[in-house]
């Protein structure tokens, strides 16, 4: 009985100090989302981008605008070629090979959400909903997404490579879509 009240006076005290570890992670949690807008801010100026902040928080840019007069809108699927990048150019999604060859797009459903749908990371980005519906099929287009509308404070660095944080430079090729609700 004395050795069971040891084991949970060890383990009251375990909690106890990971939780005084946690709470103080808060400060660095708050430092490394000052981070991302510092870095945010500077990229914003280094390259001129200010004038294209949406109001929604993205920054939307059309690289190569087409005269196609299908403007992509809620309920529809989207075949897209798209590079993603974090801040540091690492590149964490893309429709293309090791070689810079796109043979399939991928299917991008704009607010739609369902299991299987949503199995896609990039599919759970908010901001690419957004941005999408700023375009029309044929357009391409260079996007800035903060993380709030992309994978907020959570760490995927282990299964995404994308850490806490971290603000999405995103190419998009719009190449074909229609309205799945029709």
């Amino acid at each position: 009985m004395k050795f069971m009240k040891q084991i949970l006076y060890i383990l009251g005290l375990a909690i106890l100090l990971s939780g005084i570890y946690t709470s103080c992670k808060k400060d660095s949690l708050l430092a490394m989302q000052q981070n991302e807008t510092n870095l945010l801010d500077k990229y914003v100026k280094d390259n001129n981008l200010a004038a294209y902040k949406d109001v929604s928080g993205i920054y939307f840019k059309l690289t190569a605008p087409q005269s196609a007069d299908t403007l992509i809108r809620s309920k529809f699927k989207v075949m897209l070629q798209y590079n993603i990048f974090l801040m540091d150019s690492t590149k964490v999604f893309s429709t293309e090979d090791k070689l810079g060859h796109t043979y399939e797009e991928d299917p991008f459903y704009v607010d739609i959400s369902t299991t299987t749908i949503d199995a896609n990371p990039v599919q759970t980005i908010s901001g690419m909903h957004l941005a999408l519906k700023k375009m029309h099929i044929g357009d391409r287009a260079f996007i800035i997404i903060p993380s709030e509308l992309a994978f907020k404070a959570v760490d995927n660095s282990l299964i995404l490579g994308i850490p806490r944080f971290s603000t999405l430079l995103v190419y998009v090729y719009a190449k074909s879509g229609y309205d799945t609700s029709k």
